[in-house]
């Protein structure tokens, strides 16, 4: 299983990662910062989850293999 993180002090409020996985990601109202709905990430949305973080413009978000 892999989690994720967001680092809030790199984020840009692109919204990649939203649209590439809502399930996971939301972005904040106020900001538009993205944070993280769920860090455990699910089989069926690895991919997803991980052309994410390969997709941020700003390299903030955080794959962890544990």
């Amino acid at each position: 299983m892999i989690r994720v993180s967001v680092d809030n002090t790199k984020c840009i409020a692109a919204g990649l990662c939203v649209g590439r996985e809502p399930g996971i990601f939301d972005q904040n109202d106020d900001d538009g910062l993205v944070f993280v709905l769920r860090e455990n990430v699910l089989p069926s949305e690895q991919e997803g989850v991980i052309e994410s973080e390969r997709i941020c413009p700003s390299g903030a978000i955080v794959v962890h293999t544990d």
